[in-house]
């Protein structure tokens, strides 16, 4: 069992605890427990990451509660990204540890809007491959807003 010194000093080294980091990203949806926002790394415009706000490593660590919600969420920021940005499929899902592609030792769920004859993931995964990092980094405001909207 963890003790709360170590958990402390693990959530000050994560990027996703780490409320200055997050700010690099505009947030498409907060509550009091979750955050979605786009993926510092997006495989395609539209890649957005759903997390719980408290430090969790992964989805076995969740209560089945927390796990429910998570995933109504997901399921709602997947119904609005379909919707909005009109991609020709999604992909939605979490890696487990290093060896599964686990890069941020945070729970963090993938929605992942996918376009006829874009990368796959794994070409992309821990490189800076991403075609749509320059055109995300330069639009990535007018499409949180649009998707922001709709979910309202």
């Amino acid at each position: 069992m963890e003790t709360k010194k170590k958990i402390s000093e693990k959530m000050k080294k994560c990027p996703f605890c780490d409320k200055r980091n997050l700010k690099q990203h505009p947030i498409i949806y907060e509550d009091k427990r979750h955050l979605a926002f786009f993926s510092k790394q997006p495989v395609t415009v539209g890649h957005t990451l759903v997390i719980p706000k408290h430090h969790v490593k992964s989805l076995l660590a969740l209560a089945d509660e927390e796990t429910d919600r998570l995933f109504e969420l997901v399921k709602r920021i997947s119904r609005v990204i379909h919707r909005v940005l009109k991609p020709d499929g999604l992909d939605i899902g979490t890696n487990y540890g290093r060896v599964a592609g686990q890069s941020v030792d945070h729970l963090h769920i993938h929605v992942i809007p996918r376009y006829k004859g874009d990368f796959t993931f794994l070409q992309i995964v821990g490189k800076d491959l991403s075609p749509y990092a320059n055109v995300l980094r330069n639009e990535e405001t007018k499409i949180a807003d649009k998707l922001r909207v709709a979910l309202l």
